[in-house]
Order: structure tokens, then sequence, then C-alpha cells
């Protein structure tokens, strides 16, 4: 059986990531000769060559693109292992992996992790922003102990925490023609430049509810990713868009930046905190959900 060691596996990735065996070599404080040795023997007990050369750059091939998502993999445990270890030492008995959807800021965080740690002082919370679009995956495999969605359908195995009703609100500058309107309506985006993390429709959110069901939709949508870039490109006058109005709420301090409703009622998204149904009550995970309730109450 080959034996492929961890120093195979970090080659595999810093050569991938540097595209030469000089700089590669370089990052892991060997020798170019010692990491071209260690080329050959990968590749000698695996009986396939690992790296072509592409545009003057390696490149790993199909044998080399498999040991590189398993290097991803293992050396990220080892790693997040190494970190969990050293918390244990300095007296951390537990670490809770916390999924936050950048949609949902985090201007509340610090208060979070306050509340949290004067509940449970022997824990503590590490956050991952922007986790796997499968957030309950996440939950199910143990990557996430809780993690915060916006209307989310409930489902089996999981527990779900009502955190906040939060209304969805148009964004835009006061020099817009938006800010002269008593009322904004659901067509008065027909042409407008749209500024929006995805252009993928979800559950729940601005094109399930504003958009889709009106047959309306802007005349051009430029995708930009994190909330911070959103609220950059109105700010620059590039556009509108709709965001959450807690989210909101930070990006208002020393701005000029404007919201209205949309439409006579308005619409609504909820946020709720999941984790996994065979938590005991009043464990730190519990502790971390009830700690989400009082911030977002």
């Amino acid at each position: 059986m080959p034996r492929i060691g961890m120093r195979h596996l970090q080659m595999v990735q810093m050569i991938t990531q540097t595209g030469n065996v000089s700089d590669a070599a370089a990052i892991l404080g060997i020798t170019q000769s010692a990491l071209s040795h260690r080329i050959r023997e990968a590749e000698r007990l695996l009986s396939a060559p690992l790296f072509i050369r592409r545009n003057k750059k390696l490149a790993p091939t199909s044998a080399g693109e498999r040991l590189l998502h398993s290097a991803n993999i293992i050396l990220n445990e080892v790693e997040l292992a190494e970190f969990d270890i050293a918390k244990y030492s300095a007296g951390i008995e537990q670490t809770l992996r916390l999924g936050v959807d950048h949609r949902v800021g985090s201007h509340w965080l610090p208060d979070l992790y306050q509340n949290f740690n004067d509940k449970v002082p022997q824990a503590e919370v590490e956050l991952v922003s922007d986790p796997h679009p499968d957030a309950l995956y996440c939950l199910r495999n143990g990557r996430l102990d809780v993690c915060i969605m916006s209307g989310a359908k409930a489902q089996a195995g999981f527990k779900s925490l009502f955190l906040l009703r939060d209304e969805l609100v148009v964004v835009f500058l006061p020099d817009h023609e938006f800010a002269h309107k008593a009322l904004i309506e659901v067509e008065d985006f027909n042409d407008q430049v749209y500024i929006t993390d995805t252009t993928t429709p979800e559950y729940h959110r601005e094109y399930e509810q504003v958009f889709s069901p009106n047959n309306t939709f802007p005349k051009q949508v430029v995708r930009v990713g994190r909330t911070d870039n959103i609220i950059a490109f109105i700010k620059a006058g590039k556009g509108i868009s709709i965001l959450p109005k807690w989210t909101l709420q930070p990006y208002l301090e020393n701005s000029n930046l404007k919201y209205k409703s949309i439409g006579p009622e308005g619409f609504y998204i909820d946020w709720y905190a999941f984790s996994r149904k065979d938590e005991k009550e009043g464990s730190s995970c519990q502790q971390l959900a009830d700690s989400l309730i009082c911030i977002f109450s």
C-alpha cells in the first residue's frame, strides 16, 4: 500500500498555490532539491505523475487534483484539531462553531460573545462566516454547532429557534428618484440597476417574495458578493438594493443612505437559529442559542 504522508499533502497544496517548486520549498522551509525529491517519491508511491508544466507553471494532473482534494480536507482538520487542543491546554473545554450568513450582519457579535461568556466561561465561540451553502448539512456532520439562517424551512433532526422578524427594505442615496416617492411599488424596480450578493433565487428572500410573484425584474443586476460591497456600490451611485433592515442598521451610521418599505404592507423575512435536535437542555450549545435570543430580542 502507498504511504503518502503529511509532508506529501503539504507539498501538493503549496506547489498548487505557488505554481513552482522554489517558492513552495521556501514556504515549507526546505531546499528546492529536497522538495523535488519529495515529488518524485510521491509519484513513485502512487505510480502516477502529480504535476505537469502549463504556461510556465506547475499544475496538478488529474491524480494531483485528487490528492489535493484530500490534502485540503485532511490538513484543515489537523489545523482545527491542533487549534482546539491548544485551547484545551489553556482551560477552554469546548469550542462551539457558529455559522453566520453575512447578510445577518455582525454588529451584534461582541454582545453575543460577552453574553455567552458570562453564562459558559469554560467554552468559547468560533465564528464561521459564510458557511457551506447547505448550512444544515454542516450542522449534521458537526462542522457547525449552531447556524443562523433566514426563512429556512423546518427540517427533521434540527431544532429551530425564532430570533427576529425583519423587514426587507430598498436602500438608495438621497438624490435617487426613490427618495421622492411616497410609496415604492414592485414595478418601480423595472428600470433600476440592482446590486446584489447573489443572482440565485433563494427561499423567502427578495427574488421569491418581491420579484418573481409580480413578474417584475430590474433591468440590470450586478452581483458584487458581500453586504459591505453592496453598500459601497450604492454609496458610489451605482444602483440600489434590497436588504434586511437588521443587516442595514450599522451602515446607516455616519452615512447618507436612505431606505423605504416596498409596497403598502412591506415584505418580511424571519431569522432563525438552528441546532441539532439531540442537543441536551442546558448544554453549551443550548446556552449559545439562548444568548442569541437575548441579543436579537
